[in-house]
């Protein structure tokens, strides 16, 4: 009798013990993705933190004084008293607005143009 109470009384543990790891292990993958999916989520936010602070940077730049003085310049082709504004045209530009004209001109009157040239540099 004390032999078959042992017995039973360890098949009972191993069959608890069996279903609490099977209750373990069925949960394990599961557990796994969600700390996969929650260092995720911590790595956004701390994208969205470092993004918030640039945004705010940039707020308070674009409240500034000097800041405001700079589009008033650019945009309302403003300037203080007693200073000259010069204007720099790169040569690219230059040659764009030659292609431009020509692009608008009539090509009959430009070959005529071109046929005065060619007479003009004989002599």
């Amino acid at each position: 009798m004390v032999f078959n109470r042992q017995i039973f009384f360890t098949f009972v543990l191993l069959v608890s013990a069996g279903f609490l790891s099977w209750l373990v292990f069925k949960e394990l993958p599961q557990k796994l993705e969600i700390e996969k999916q929650l260092g995720d989520i911590r790595g956004q936010i701390g994208n969205l933190k470092k993004e918030e602070e640039r945004q705010k940077g940039l707020l308070e730049y674009l409240n500034t004084e000097s800041y405001l003085e700079k589009q008033a310049r650019l945009r309302l082709n403003l300037k203080k008293e007693g200073e000259e504004v010069v204007f720099i045209y790169k040569k690219d530009e230059a040659k764009k607005e030659e292609t431009m004209e020509k692009k608008n001109e009539n090509p009959f009157l430009s070959k005529l143009k071109e046929l005065v040239k060619v007479f003009l540099m004989r002599d």
